[in-house]
């Protein structure tokens, strides 16, 4: 799924980038307008720098930042990564588990919205989402800090929670310096096998 998966999201016109696995916890948290509760991220005992204090939960931090760096760029600016993100998990024998995702970013004068429904609607099909109920959809409206209010939603797949979407709230880019509009996804492309 993942080699189908970036294929398909870099034929959308998406360029793939490469981050690291590591960000500083304010990125983590804060700057997505997240709580840490202590139960999730890994954090790293003896860092060796503050930019590399936990393991990263979301791809969302590493490529805003990669967005950051390449404001300058024409507009729209559409970024993917297929990446690992890790959480604390108790049931593993190491006390963690590694997680395989899926994020997209749109940058452009308006959000792009639509194009990263048109992303997710995509990746949906190729994995032949069971049909579902008249009325009903893979999508559910979600409250996520780091979007927008009433702009955002849930993919749920087989019952299940495995991503969510939205336009990225102006407090998180303005965080970055990013002056534009911009729509994001994530998805656990592990749960799609």
């Amino acid at each position: 799924m993942t080699a189908i998966g970036e294929t398909m999201v870099a034929r959308a016109g998406y360029l793939e980038v490469l981050t690291w696995i590591l960000c500083s916890h304010e990125e983590n948290f804060s700057t997505l307008k997240r709580e840490d509760d202590g139960k999730k991220a890994v954090i790293i005992v003896n860092p060796r720098s503050s930019k590399f204090e936990v393991v990263r939960t979301s791809l969302m931090t590493c490529l805003l930042k990669t967005l950051k760096h390449n404001i300058d760029h024409p507009r729209p600016i559409k970024i993917f990564e297929v990446g690992d993100v890790v959480t604390l998990d108790a049931a593993s024998d190491v006390g963690a588990a590694n997680n395989r995702r899926l994020a997209a970013f749109y940058c452009n004068v308006t959000s792009g919205f639509e194009d990263i429904v048109g992303l997710v609607e995509r990746i949906m099909k190729i994995v032949r989402a069971p049909h579902v109920p008249v009325g009903d959809s893979f999508m559910r409206p979600s409250k996520e800090p780091e979007f927008f209010p009433n702009r955002q939603c849930s993919i749920i797949f087989k019952g299940k929670e495995i991503g969510n979407f939205g336009i990225v709230h102006p407090e998180v880019l303005k965080k970055f310096g990013i002056p534009d509009p911009c729509s994001f996804v994530e998805i656990d492309v592990q749960a799609l096998l």
